[in-house]
């Protein structure tokens, strides 16, 4: 009995996982902001699907959710299911890189689950696990601190509970990022405590499954963080032989994810993300000092599922709330200070975390000086590092409780009364910390009424807090209670913001949908959609339908600059992650292939269901060939194929066969004609006639063309990126020395 009893952490993980996604085991609902897209936009939107008044929708500003990331991890499914590598992404921006846009997590060794159980159980998956994965890593980086039980259990529920690791989980990479972490600071334990320099040898693996769960900006924090924490190790051994024994290691590490990171450096050579600035118009996302108020208060600015958020740019973007038992716990570790050296180190990093993601000359540095890898992405996406750091010294002050003083946790208590007494004196009586340019529709008095009533549960957690603490110093059991009421707190927290939506309305098909998809069986075409609330971008790749619009940071360059400039007539040269219809030019969109039209129905008022189709359509050259309630398709009369010749007329070209990859395509009477295919032009792309490779060029702005000799044959388009295959061959030898490199040394040192 005693044997099991000492596995009750893991129990208490298992169970608390399994009542925060309740719903996901009892009720098979999909932890996924269905509601958004089916109850805000057409051709969804025409059905109530089994609600009395529609879809509700509980969350309006985690669109990307559905989006981006949900199908991004179908489209790597898919083409792994076909035995295909999941390499390019035909159904945006009339094509571009899937696995190089690193999001994509193509390789992430988990993600294969994603192929056995399908789309929705597979998402299920991607979401859940994170939440048991994250409380047992960061449990057992806490015990290998000598950590005890019952603090290492209440570290682990804060970090995979924190405020950042729920308003990010249903975005998958962040939080399968997050599970890394710890692992990676055990084998630096490991290895300084034994000095054996086989653990070494266990990160470029866990590296690995770093840098493959597909957050490039968290990935990039938690490698800065990694190299601080070995070196503040390594300070305190000062011995230059361990220092030199991570460089082989930190060589493989790199060659480990050299099939990943070229594809990504290349797409980042021809992407737009270096050259947008969408973020500084938020600036940068760094939070202004008054956000604070949010570490004890996460809704003092409302909160998007509730409709009455008023901070500043997005909720999940500046979320540094780890739970009010987080914050009790950083003052107390102040006290711990001078005794505890991973005291003092997390402080140090979650200090510095604070600065890097608020408004201060720190965060402001990044962006000043253009940090690679940091500085085209939201500030506040340090709060990662900030998270663990509160989930690790929260674990250590409950495990030292004991040491500190009746006095100084009453000191406590009064300095975080305080800061209540003081955050609540702010909304109750002043203005300034109100305003906001954000939802400007809200009056002050609404917002004062929103941050006063989001004000009384905190106050309540800051007060139950308070009595559990002075009890603890009495009764040592009542340090157990704490793990309950932060999971109280957190699952609160999430269970307020966090969508979970019945499978039927996971992108469900339409009359409309069932139309085109029928269209799509037997011919090669794409699709656009009028900009209003119908089909948002890109959400018609779930349905395998293709366009030249698209949703991606990760875009190419010079296919957003021709995309602005011949279809929508922008010659301005700005170009930003989202390419959308600024206009309806049936000869431009024909040229790039769209075939229909999805516009929005209106009656006179501008009301959906009405049989008015937007002005500025030219329905001379735009046929409507179906429609339902409020959705109208429309077809191009000026559509041109995928492929064609350049320039002349006669023969035949038929495209046999399309798939990411590959392209075949047959023609006739094609002798010294030029052969366009109207997808975009990118390095890595071969094309044989004949089974001889001729060139590609670049034409009419971007789209592939080649010149053919022969009257007749076949054309085959392959993907084959010379950054990816000279990658994976870096990889397989990296990954075979690592593990020679584990075996042997292991076998050495421990014999």
């Amino acid at each position: 009995m005693k044997k099991k009893l000492k596995y009750w952490p893991f129990l208490v993980f298992t169970i608390a996982c399994l009542i925060y996604y309740w719903r996901v085991f009892l009720k098979g609902d999909v932890p996924f902001p269905g509601d958004l897209m089916v109850g805000a936009y057409l051709p969804w939107l025409e059905n109530k699907w089994g609600f009395p008044t529609g879809v509700p929708v509980k969350n309006p500003l985690i669109s990307d959710i559905f989006s981006q990331f949900y199908m991004w991890k179908s489209l790597v499914a898919e083409s792994w299911r076909h035995l295909q590598i999941p390499l390019w992404n035909p159904f945006s921006y009339s094509g571009y890189p899937l696995m190089a846009n690193f999001h994509s997590g193509a390789f992430y060794p988990l993600g294969f689950l994603y192929l056995l159980l399908g789309d929705i159980k597979g998402w299920d998956f991607l979401v859940v696990l994170p939440s048991l994965a994250t409380a047992i890593s960061m449990y057992l980086y806490l015990r290998q601190i000598k950590v005890k039980k019952v603090g290492a259990v209440a570290g682990g529920i804060i970090y995979a509970y924190s405020g950042f690791a729920i308003s990010w989980a249903q975005f998958v990479t962040a939080a399968h990022a997050m599970i890394w972490m710890p692992l990676i600071f055990i084998v630096l334990e490991k290895f300084f405590d034994s000095k054996r320099t086989y653990y070494l040898y266990y990160l470029p693996l866990i590296f690995f499954l770093l840098i493959t769960s597909g957050h490039f900006q968290i990935m990039v924090y938690i490698t800065v963080l990694t190299v601080v924490y070995f070196v503040w190790k390594w300070m305190e051994a000062k011995d230059y032989k361990l220092f030199l024994a991570t460089i082989i290691p930190g060589l493989l590490t790199l060659g480990l994810a050299a099939f990943q990171m070229l594809p990504t450096l290349e797409l980042t050579k021809y992407g737009l993300r270096s050259v947008e600035n969408y973020i500084s118009g938020y600036n940068y996302g760094l939070l202004p000092i008054k956000y604070l108020t949010t570490l004890i208060a996460p809704d003092y600015f409302g909160n998007p599922a509730t409709g009455n958020f008023f901070g500043v740019f997005n909720y999940h973007e500046a979320i540094f709330y780890t739970g009010v038992l987080a914050v009790f716990c950083f003052v107390l570790s102040l006290f711990l200070f001078k005794t505890n050296k991973y005291v003092r180190f997390f402080v140090l990093a979650a200090v510095i975390a604070f600065l890097f993601g608020f408004d201060t000359p720190l965060g402001k540095a990044v962006y000043t000086f253009n940090v690679p890898g940091l500085s085209t992405s939201a500030a506040g996406r340090v709060a990662v590092i900030f998270s663990m750091s509160l989930a690790v010294l929260s674990g250590i002050v409950l495990s030292n409780l004991e040491k500190i003083s009746l006095k100084k946790i009453l000191l406590t208590i009064g300095v975080i009364g305080l800061a209540y007494s003081a955050i609540y004196y702010l909304a109750r009586f002043t203005d300034g910390i109100l305003l906001s340019p954000n939802n400007p529709s809200m009056l002050l008095a609404q917002r004062r009424a929103v941050t006063l009533r989001n004000l009384l549960l905190p106050g309540a957690f800051v007060g139950l807090y308070s009595l559990i603490f002075l009890l603890a110093k009495k009764w040592k059991g009542m340090t157990g209670l704490l793990i309950v009421v932060v999971c109280l707190e957190m699952f609160r927290f999430g269970w307020k913001y966090i969508p979970f939506v019945p499978e039927r309305i996971v992108y469900p098909d339409t009359p409309v949908i069932t139309f085109l998809k029928e269209k799509a069986k037997t011919d090669v075409f794409r699709i656009d959609r009028e900009r209003a609330e119908i089909m948002p971008p890109a959400t018609w790749m779930q349905y395998r339908f293709m366009s030249p619009s698209g949703y991606d940071p990760m875009a190419i360059k010079d296919y957003a600059e021709s995309y602005q400039e011949r279809i929508n007539g922008n010659l301005s040269g700005l170009v930003g992650r989202y390419s959308e219809l600024e206009r309806y030019d049936a000869i431009a969109l024909g040229d790039f292939n769209v075939k229909y039209l999805l516009t929005v129905k209106r009656d006179s008022v501008g009301k959906l269901g009405g049989n008015n189709i937007n002005y500025s359509i030219d329905q001379k050259r735009w046929k409507k060939v179906y429609e339902s309630e409020a959705t109208a398709v429309l077809e191009n009369l000026d559509y041109q194929p995928r492929a064609r010749y350049l320039g002349e007329t006669g023969g035949e070209i038929k495209i046999t066969s399309y798939t990411p990859n590959m392209i075949k395509i047959t023609y006739s009477d094609g002798a010294n004609k030029t052969l366009l295919l109207a997808d975009t032009w990118y390095p890595g792309w071969k094309a044989y006639v004949n089974n001889k490779e001729v060139d590609i060029e670049k034409c009419d702005g971007i789209f592939r063309c080649i010149k053919l000799a022969d009257k007749e044959g076949e054309v085959i388009f392959d993907y084959q990126p010379a950054s990816f295959w000279l990658g994976l061959k870096i990889s397989l030898v990296s990954a075979l020395l690592t593990l020679i490199a584990l075996f042997r040394t292991r076998n050495h040192q421990t014999n």
